[in-house]
């Protein structure tokens, strides 16, 4: 890197980086301790509900998680997380096959390799409200993490449009 790079522009969106509708994304709060990253995410839509969280947790399954490690849920806010990895690999890696998801549930987290970020990720969501939680290993990058999002949301992976912010999103 030479002298003259510390002083060039941060590259900026350009129109074919920008989705032209709104963003479903209201608010992202990030927290970090050591190399384990939290970003918390109200959506600016109204909130989700069970069927909807298992439908993305099995296109995030699909679309962009590989070699995926954990498969939790709990039955109450904040209490214990019980753990049903094996029984997603026994049901063919379908969330809609596993006995214990066809109840509804408080939260639902899955957590394995992002093909598109490169680094370990855990989702978490939360039933009827409009959060979610991302867990991510060593990735501090907000705006990385929020095109993330968008993408998840709008289940546009492996499209043009993947990766691609909405352009009333925040644009630096």
């Amino acid at each position: 890197m030479g002298l003259l790079d510390f002083f060039k522009k941060k590259k900026r969106l350009t129109s074919s980086d920008v989705l032209d509708d709104e963003s479903y994304i209201k608010e992202i709060r990030h927290c970090s301790q050591e190399a384990w990253h939290q970003y918390d995410v109200l959506l600016a839509a109204r909130g989700y509900g069970w069927k909807g969280m298992l439908d993305w947790a099995s296109y995030m399954s699909k679309a962009d998680l590989m070699n995926i490690s954990t498969i939790t849920y709990s039955s109450l806010p904040g209490s214990k997380e019980i753990e049903c990895i094996e029984s997603f690999r026994q049901n063919e890696n379908d969330f809609f096959k596993m006995q214990e998801l066809k109840d509804e549930q408080s939260s639902l987290a899955t957590g394995g390799e992002s093909k598109t970020l490169k680094v370990p990720i855990k989702i978490v969501w939360f039933n009827q409200t409009r959060t979610l939680r991302f867990f991510t290993l060593f990735l501090d990058d907000e705006k990385l993490m929020e095109r993330y999002i968008e993408t998840m949301i709008r289940r546009t992976f492996l499209t043009e449009d993947a990766m691609k912010l909405a352009k009333s999103g925040k644009i630096d």
